[in-house]
């Protein structure tokens, strides 16, 4: 009960109160869909759910290794069970996390793979800080896999919700907070970002070493 009553808190904190920043990557090639606000009768397993994302990104981030530089015809072969958008360099993958969407999108140069995005966008509330869990679930395994970071930034453009942790996914979604962190490995680089602009949105970029050099 007292979580539903956090979840309706939330929707009101969203809706009467649009204290969003400036728009979320602007320059990302991947649409970022309307919030729906809606409440699920069903409670959540968090913990599941957080290793699910983990699990997807790793998944993720070892296809990407696998197939460096490898044409697009080999990362079809490589990738199960996902519906599939051909656009010019890019192929991007849809799925489904809890009614949120998921989006895989792999860039090729001269149809050599040097670039992968992996994003998940909010779409019901299920929980104020959910996100945020997701965030440092992702990040222990990419920790575990890569070791410490070498950047790791918690940033807070505007300190308002800051003394109350309970609703810093609330400070994420209105644009108030946001989590940086970055890894180098021997093929490339590892970005993980969590931010917000009236909805939560996780992404995780790895760009070749290859494609680095020429940036």
């Amino acid at each position: 009960m007292a979580r539903r009553c956090r979840r309706l808190l939330l929707i009101l904190l969203v809706v009467c109160f649009p204290l969003a920043a400036g728009a979320v990557g602007a320059d990302d090639p991947y649409p970022i869909p309307p919030q729906v606000y809606t409440i699920p009768f069903d409670e959540i397993d968090e913990a599941t759910l957080q290793a699910e994302v983990a699990t997807q990104a790793m998944t993720f981030v070892n296809r990407l290794q696998r197939n460096w530089g490898n044409d697009r015809s080999a990362l079809q072969t490589d990738v199960k069970g996902a519906g599939r958008e051909d656009i010019r360099d890019k192929l991007i993958y849809v799925r489904n996390l809890a009614d949120h969407g998921v989006i895989e999108g792999y860039e090729f140069r001269h149809d050599s793979l040097i670039r992968g995005e992996y994003v998940v966008l909010q779409r019901p509330l299920n929980g104020l800080n959910e996100f945020i869990g997701y965030y440092q679930a992702l990040k222990t395994a990419l920790s575990a896999a890569f070791g410490s970071p070498l950047d790791d930034r918690v940033v807070w453009d505007n300190d308002l919700y800051q003394p109350l942790p309970d609703y810093w996914g609330v400070a994420v979604m209105i644009g108030h907070l946001h989590y940086h962190a970055q890894w180098d490995t021997p093929e490339g680089a590892l970005r993980l970002e969590l931010r917000g602009d009236r909805h939560s949105r996780l992404f995780l970029e790895y760009q070749s070493r290859a494609e680095r050099s020429l940036t």
